[in-house]
C-alpha cells in the first residue's frame, strides 16, 4: 500500500445525494407502474411520444440559472442518444428507460445500452476529443466507486500518497478531475429527471379504467406528490454547494486500505508489472492451444483462416490467382494452424522466463544486459512474426487491390513473394479504416510508430463502427493481436532499459527457432491429412478432428524424431539453462550453445521430461468455501431474476450447436448482472473486471466480435476462458 496520506483530504459531495434521491425514485415509478407505462407508451402516435421531452426542453430554457450551463454542451452530452428515436421507436425509448431505472447508477457509469459506452468513459471520451469542456477547480477530484460514488475530493499535490492512490484509481477509470465528473453527474442526472418526468407525466394518461381502486387513489397520491417534489424546485436545491468538510485521518487511511484491497493502489514493481502482463499472454496461448486440440469449431476457424489468407489468391501482374479451394492445401493448413499457436506459446513463455531471470538475485548484475537484448530481439521478432500475420490477412482482404504477387518467386519458407503496389498516403480520405490498414503493413512501421496508428483505429471505431463491416473476422482477430504485441513492447521499453535491436548479439533462442522452423518448412508439404479433413468441414464430424492431429503429431514425429509442440518447448527450456549457467559463473558452463535438430535426434532427447510437475496447491478451507458457496448462490438468485443473462451463460456453456449466437450487447449486460465492470480498451477490446465480493480478481478481456455477436467458434473459446479464470464463480461454468 502507499504511504499514508497527510489529513487535509477533503471530500463533500455536491449534488450526489439530490442525484440518489432522484434515482432511487425513478425505480420505485418503474418498478410500481412499468407495465402501465409499457402498455400506454406502445398506444401513443409519434407525435404524442415527442410532445413529453419538447415540453421538458421548454421548462428547462425558461430556467436562467445553472441549468442553461447544462443545457449549453447537452448535445454534445448526449450524443450517442438519437433523440427523434425516442418519438418513433416505442422500444427505443423503453429499453432506455428500463436502463435507468433498473440498473445502479455506478453500473450506468461503466455500461450503457446494449453494449454502448457508460456514462464515465463516454464523458471522459468527449472530453478528450475537445467536445466537452470540463468546468472545475484545480486539484479537485470526484471518485465514482460503489462506497465513494461521486464524492469530490481535494488532494495535496505535496502528498506522495495521496498521489499514488489517484494515479492508481484515474488508470482504471474511477477517478477523474472534477470538471469532467460533473459532466458525467449532469449526464446522469438529466437523464434520470427526465425519465421520472416521463413516467409522471404518462400517469396522466392512463385512462381510470385501468386501475382498480386501491390502484387508482395510489396514483393519485403520486400524482400530488410529484406535484409538491417536481424536478424544478429539487433542481434549485442541488445547486447549494456544502463546503468540503474535513475527514479525520482514520477515515483517509480506511478509504485508502479500501483502495488497496480492492487492487486499486499500485503495488507492483514496474518488473513485476510487466512480467505479469507477459504471464498473462502466455497463459491465454497456452488454454488457446488447449482448445484449439480440444474444439473442432476452432480448429476448423483457424484452418480455413489460413486457407483463406493464402499468399496464393494474391493477384499477380496478369491478374491471375490460384482456385479459393483446393484440398490439397487443407492438411498444409491444420499444420500451420498448429505451429502457429505453438509458435505464440513458445516465444511469450521464453519471455516470461527471460523476465524471471532478470528479476533472480541469483543472476549476475553485468549478465542483466545480455539478458535485457535476449528480450529485446525476441520482441522486435515477435512484432515482426505478428505483423507478417497482419499482412497476409489484409492482402487477402479488405487490401487484395493493393498488393500483387510476383509470378513464381518465392521467399526462405518457399511462400509466394507479395508486395504493395500502392502508397497508403496515395489513398483518398473516403477509407481511413483501409488507409490505417495499410500504414500497419509497411516494414518501416514499427512497434512505436504502430501505436500512434492504434490511436487513429480508436478513434474511428468508436466514432463510426460502419466503417468496420468491411472486415472479416480473421482480420480483426490478427489486428487484435498486433495491437497487444505492439503495446507489450511498448510496456517492457516504459519500464526497462531495453536495448535496440542486434543481429550480432542476443540471438540464442532466435537461432533455434529458425532451425526448427526450417526443418518444419521442409516436411509441411508431405503431409496428407485428407482422410479425415477432406472437406474441412469433416473436421466437424465425431471423433475426425482428433483422428487428424493423431496423424499429425505421429507425422511430425516420424520426420522430425518428436511431437511440434514438445520440440519448441526443448528449445526454450535448453535456453534457459544456457543462460541460468552464463549467469552463475557455475564450473559447467556450456561455451557455446549447439542447438540443432540433428542433435536432439541422435541423443535421442526425451522432451516430456522437461514438463513440469506441479501438483496444486491446497488453500481452500472450510470458510473459504463457505463463503465461495454463498457467492455462488447469490449469483443464481441474480439470474432467476434477470431471465436473459441466465439463457446468455447456459448458452454459453452448453454444447454449441448450428446457426446459435450471443448477442454482443446480450453477454455484455449478462457480466454486468454478475457485477462485473466493464471497461473499453483500443478499438473491439474489453476489459471485465470482478466485483469485489468475488476471491478471484484476474481480469478478463474479450474482443467484441466484427458482426457483434458471439457464435461458432467463438463460443467454446469464451466457455472456457471464463470457466479456467473463474471457475464455478460463473453460474453454469
Amino acid at each position: 500500500m502507499p504511504p499514508q496520506p497527510r489529513c487535509d483530504y477533503q471530500a463533500h459531495r455536491p449534488d450526489g445525494d439530490f442525484l440518489q434521491r432522484m434515482h432511487s425514485d425513478l425505480a420505485r415509478l418503474y418498478n410500481d407502474y412499468k407495465w402501465q407505462i409499457r402498455a400506454i407508451w406502445h398506444r401513443l402516435n409519434r407525435h404524442e411520444r415527442a410532445r413529453p421531452f419538447m415540453d421538458h426542453e421548454e421548462w428547462a430554457n425558461s430556467d436562467h440559472h445553472s441549468w442553461n450551463e447544462i443545457q449549453d454542451q447537452r448535445e454534445a452530452m448526449f450524443s450517442d442518444i438519437n433523440r427523434k428515436d425516442y418519438s418513433t421507436s416505442a422500444k427505443y425509448l423503453l429499453n432506455h428507460l428500463e436502463h435507468r431505472a433498473t440498473t445502479s447508477l455506478f453500473q450506468q457509469y461503466w455500461a450503457g445500452v446494449d453494449g454502448a459506452l457508460g456514462d464515465g468513459p463516454f464523458i471522459t471520451e468527449k472530453v478528450n476529443q475537445k467536445q466537452l469542456i470540463p468546468r472545475g477547480a484545480p486539484n479537485y477530484y470526484m471518485i465514482f466507486t460503489e462506497d465513494c460514488y461521486g464524492d469530490t475530493v481535494k488532494l495535496d499535490q505535496e502528498d506522495e500518497g495521496m498521489l499514488e492512490l489517484k494515479k492508481a484509481m484515474t488508470e482504471i477509470g474511477s477517478c477523474v478531475s472534477s470538471g469532467t465528473g460533473n459532466l458525467i453527474h449532469n449526464r446522469q442526472l438529466i437523464s434520470t429527471m427526465e425519465f421520472r418526468d416521463l413516467i409522471l407525466g404518462l400517469l396522466d394518461k392512463i385512462p381510470q379504467s385501468w386501475w382498480t381502486k386501491v390502484q387508482w387513489e395510489k396514483v393519485e397520491r403520486e400524482r400530488m406528490t410529484a406535484g409538491r417534489l417536481s424536478s424544478k424546485p429539487l433542481l434549485k436545491m442541488s445547486r447549494g454547494r456544502k463546503a468540503p468538510e474535513k475527514l479525520t485521518e482514520e477515515v483517509v487511511v480506511k478509504l485508502a486500505k479500501k483502495l488497496s484491497a480492492a487492487g486499486l493502489a499500485p503495488e507492483k514493481t514496474p518488473l513485476a508489472r510487466i512480467l505479469f502482463r507477459a504471464q498473462e499472454s502466455r497463459d491465454y496461448l497456452e488454454e488457446y492451444l488447449a482448445i484449439l486440440r480440444d474444439e473442432p469449431s476452432v480448429l476448423v476457424y483457424n484452418a480455413n483462416s489460413w486457407l483463406l489468407s493464402r499468399p496464393e489468391l494474391v493477384t499477380d501482374e496478369k491478374g491471375r490467382h490460384l482456385p479459393l479451394e483446393t484440398d490439397k492445401y487443407i492438411s498444409c493448413a491444420i499444420f500451420e494452424a498448429i505451429r502457429g499457436w505453438v509458435q505464440k506459446f513458445a516465444i511469450w513463455s521464453y519471455i516470461c522466463d527471460l523476465l524471471e531471470m532478470l528479476d533472480n538475485t541469483d543472476t549476475r548484475p553485468d549478465y542483466q544486459q545480455v539478458i535485457l537484448q535476449e528480450i529485446s530481439n525476441v520482441c522486435h521478432f515477435e512484432y515482426s512474426r505478428a505483423q507478417a500475420h497482419f499482412i497476409r490477412h489484409v492482402q487477402t482482404g479488405i487490401g487484395a487491390d493493393c498488393f500483387r504477387r510476383v509470378a513464381n518467386t518465392y521467399d526462405d519458407a518457399g511462400n509466394p513473394k507479395v508486395f504493395m503496389k500502392i502508397k497508403p498516403q496515395e489513398l483518398s480520405q473516403g477509407d481511413p479504416l483501409l488507409q490505417y490498414m495499410l500504414r500497419l503493413c509497411q516494414s518501416q512501421t514499427r512497434a512505436s510508430q504502430a501505436t500512434e496508428w492504434f490511436n487513429h483505429f480508436d478513434r474511428l471505431y468508436n466514432s463510426k463502427q460502419s466503417f468496420w463491416k468491411p472486415l472479416q473476422q480473421r482480420e480483426m482477430d490478427a489486428m487484435c493481436e498486433l495491437i497487444m504485441t505492439a503495446a507489450a513492447i511498448q510496456e517492457f521499453s516504459m519500464y526497462l532499459p531495453v536495448p535496440s535491436l542486434s543481429r550480432k548479439t542476443g540471438q540464442t533462442f532466435l537461432e533455434a527457432y529458425r532451425e526448427l522452423n526450417s526443418g518444419l518448412n521442409d516436411i509441411r508439404k508431405e503431409i496428407d491429412l485428407q482422410e479425415s479433413s477432406v472437406p474441412i468441414t469433416k473436421l466437424l464430424e465425431p471423433g475426425m478432428a482428433n483422428k487428424a492431429l493423431a496423424q499429425l503429431d505421429d507425422f511430425v514425429e516420424r520426420n522430425m524424431g518428436s511431437k511440434m509442440d514438445f520440440f519448441y518447448h526443448y528449445a526454450v527450456q535448453e535456453c534457459l539453462v544456457y543462460h541460468r549457467a552464463q549467469s552463475r559463473k557455475t564450473e559447467d558452463t556450456p561455451e557455446g550453445f549447439p542447438f540443432t535438430i540433428a542433435y536432439c535426434t541422435a541423443e535421442g532427447v526425451d522432451l516430456k521430461k522437461f514438463e513440469e510437475n506441479t501438483t496444486p496447491v491446497q488453500t481452500s478451507t472450510s470458510e473459504n468455501e463457505q463463503a465461495t458457496n454463498e457467492l455462488i448462490k447469490a449469483q443464481l438468485r441474480q439470474l432467476d431474476a434477470n431471465p436473459a443473462a441466465k439463457k446468455v451463460f447456459t448458452t454459453l456453456f452448453k454444447k454449441p450447436k448450428a446457426g446459435v449466437f450471443i448477442t454482443w450487447a446480450a453477454f455484455e449486460s449478462a457480466m454486468v448482472a454478475m457485477g462485473f465492470r466493464v471497461k473499453k480498451g483500443r478499438c473491439a477490446d474489453y476489459t471485465f473486471i470482478p466485483p469485489r465480493n468475488m476471491p478471484v480478481t484476474a481480469t478478463l478481456l474479450v474482443a467484441r466480435p466484427v458482426n457483434s455477436k458471439i457464435e461458432g467458434h467463438s463460443i467454446p473459446i469464451l466457455a472456457r476462458h471464463l470457466k479456467k479464470t473463474y471457475g464455478k464463480l460463473i453460474p453454469f461454468g
